[in-house]
């Protein structure tokens, strides 16, 4: 199939707006029979060019709307907790972020995308994780396990996690969706979220969405066992409290949407220690988006897209706090993309990315952990401008993709980084080969903090090869070399409480992924592995265990995971997920002497279950119940570097009853 017809085949099957979040972040919407089948899913999430799922130029794992609500899942943790390669680690203030492949990813080296706005906040690049967005509204999340930077720039180097919600869908419906959880000692999520969408029949193009989602939760109700001999109940004091609200207007290809997503925390530990008292940490954020899309003639497409993002992150506005941080950051945004179709075989696409960020203090400086920017500003302005290419040939040979994207920065200069993917396919055995270079950009506060710090530069080589068993049957296997050079290490010195970021070193590692699906009348089931070890030179203290050099801090080498779906009746169905997680090692701050204490936590087996009936008495109206951590286990993830936090209690176990009930008018189905 030549390049025109699979241009605008997208459009065919509904998926060519915000399906392709990353280019559009807007959605239309995706047939059930096309998610059902593998080839005719859609996907932009790793390429340019819009492609098959299993042609798309990177390793893509995509999980459906209808594969979210039958497992259960209750955030994204939930979900990426199956994908292979990611794990979580726990930081300050008792966040918890993603580690993938063995390296810690929080700052700058996962990107996750919220219907083509860029969610990681603009002062240390970092997301936070755990009944954060509300899965409910959530379409299709695509992530690709690899690097992103070609497309995405400085805070794609590792993965990019991307997120389509309800949106515009090109449908009218109302759906409400209420959520309650008990933990074992305590209350657990609790939620309430409510969408419309609404196609104007009488002006045709025009449509508009709402939502809006508040909860309640609790990280854990678990005790934390600090490094020093302290321990603090988290029953009541690790609070996860969302809000979050969208809105979005489009009229043919004109579109703009709105985001606004607020998570109120406490926790009992904000660096290493257990707090006389829990500690209240607020990160809130507003997104703006307005796009277009232009079409010359049948073989040009150009797409311009304006951002602005407004944000405070780890904030603690009371000034009587020792932890009082009160910053602003903004950033406005403005890409241009243009594709063309030069021959049936090929496309070419180009564009330019200028942004301007800009950080504020909020209140003074010189209390709590609230410095002045650069040492003595109140306020700090950059630019960044980017440019970027890729030529995508489909041919008898082979498929090849060839990118590249050079940016430069007002503060810390130039960066180039290029990509080469070659995919053939054989019948029902598929392969690919993977080359990329990627980097982190340092943020706001990593370079107030920093010293002269710079880009962390990566390369990764990838080989994936794909069998399609028969039908309904897949596995997949991939093997991966990643290389940090320069890697942006943070530091925080205890006795003085200032913190610092600087290039050091070099970071490495190598391994395998293997995927099996299956599905069929009967239902569905995934099976996965991952598997890495620290590979060529890794001379970063921060990340190495003492005694165990085939581990890196708090990430699991080994990490198993079997999930599914039976169904039990046409309208009952029974969902079980077990993830086996091995080993890992949680390392203290060195002491005066410069010894660490190494914590070794043993292999743990979480199991969670699910049921599902759908219409119960009326179309529409969904009950679901499950168990989570059936066995109790003891689940906690450690800091994926060597910075003094002793492992966070995570994945409580949690009895929990959602009922969602989506009203369709009735001339929707005519």
């Amino acid at each position: 199939m030549g390049f025109t017809s699979r241009w605008w085949l997208g459009r065919r099957v509904g998926v060519s707006l915000a399906l392709l979040g990353s280019v559009t972040g807007f959605a239309q919407e995706v047939p059930t029979e096309a998610l059902e089948e593998e080839p005719e899913v859609h996907s932009q999430v790793a390429s340019f060019a819009i492609t098959k799922l299993h042609d798309s130029p990177a390793v893509v794992t995509a999980v459906t709307a209808e594969e979210i609500r039958a497992s259960g899942a209750r955030d994204l943790m939930d979900v990426l907790l199956l994908v292979p390669g990611f794990f979580f680690g726990v930081d300050v203030s008792g966040t918890v972020g993603p580690g993938f492949r063995g390296l810690w990813g929080q700052e700058g080296k996962v990107l996750l995308i919220i219907d083509g706005k860029e969610m990681n906040e603009q002062l240390y690049s970092t997301m936070q994780l755990g009944h954060e967005f509300p899965v409910e509204l959530i379409e299709r999340i695509e992530v690709v396990r690899g690097p992103g930077s070609v497309i995405y720039g400085g805070n794609a180097e590792l993965a990019v996690i991307n997120v389509i919600t309800r949106g515009i869908q090109g449908s009218t419906d109302v759906l409400a969706v209420g959520t309650w959880g008990q933990l074992s000692h305590g209350n657990g999520r609790r939620s309430l979220t409510l969408s419309g969408r609404k196609v104007f029949e009488g002006v045709p193009g025009l449509s508009a969405f709402a939502s809006a989602s508040l909860g309640q939760g609790q990280r854990s109700d678990a005790v934390f066992d600090d490094f020093f001999g302290g321990s603090a109940s988290m029953n009541g004091a690790s609070r996860l409290d969302p809000t979050v609200v969208q809105a979005g207007v489009g009229y043919r290809d004109l579109q703009l949407s709105l985001l606004y997503q607020r998570q109120d925390t406490t926790s009992v530990v904000s660096v290493d220690e257990v707090l006389p008292a829990p500690a209240e940490t607020d990160f809130e954020s507003f997104h703006a988006e307005l796009s277009d899309r232009f079409r010359p003639t049948d073989r040009i497409e150009i797409i311009p897209r304006l951002n602005l993002t407004l944000g405070e992150s780890y904030r603690d506005s009371d000034p009587d706090s020792d932890f009082f941080y009160d910053k602003r950051y903004r950033r406005l945004r403005g890409r241009a993309l243009a594709r063309w179709a030069a021959f049936d075989f090929l496309q070419l696409t180009g564009g330019v990315d200028l942004a301007f960020d800009q950080g504020e203090l909020r209140g003074p400086a010189g209390i709590g952990q609230q410095e002045p920017f650069n040492g003595d500003q109140e306020s700090v302005s950059y630019r960044n401008v980017a440019g970027f290419v890729e030529a995508y040939s489909d041919n008898p040979i082979a498929t090849v993709v060839a990118g590249a994207r050079f940016e430069d920065h007002s503060f810390f200069g130039s960066s180039f980084v290029p990509r080469l993917v070659l995919l053939k396919s054989f019948g029902p055995v598929s392969g690919k080969a993977l080359f990329s270079r990627a980097f982190r950009a340092p943020g706001i506060e990593n370079i107030s903090l920093g010293d002269d710090v710079r880009p962390e530069r990566t390369t990764v080589f990838e080989l994936e090869g794909t069998v399609r068993l028969g039908e309904g049957q897949t596995v997949s296997a991939n093997v991966f070399d990643v290389g940090v050079t320069d890697p942006i290490i943070y530091s925080y010195d205890a006795d003085t409480g200032s913190e610092a970021y600087r290039n050091l070193g070099r970071l490495g590692s190598r391994g395998v992924e293997l995927d099996y699906r299956v599905r069929g009348t009967w239902g569905r089931a995934q099976v996965g592995y991952s598997f890495y070890r620290p590979a060529g030179r890794n001379d970063v203290e921060d990340y190495l265990v003492p005694g165990e050099p085939g581990a890196f801090t708090g990430l699991p080498t080994h990490k198993a995971t079997l999930t599914g779906t039976a169904k039990v009746l046409p309208w009952l169905s029974v969902s079980p997920t077990a993830v086996l997680v091995g080993q890992r090692f949680a390392v203290g701050a060195p002491d005066d002497e410069g010894v660490s204490e190494v914590q070794t936590l043993s292999p743990r087996l979480l199991l969670n279950l699910f049921v599902r009936a759908e219409d119960v008495g009326t179309k529409g109206l969904e009950i679901g119940a499950g168990v989570y951590n059936l066995m109790g286990s003891d689940f906690r993830v450690a800091q994926p570097y060597n910075g003094g936090h002793a492992p966070l209690p995570v994945f409580a176990r949690e009895f929990l009853v959602r009922l969602t009930y989506l009203f369709e008018p009735a001339y929707d189905d005519e």
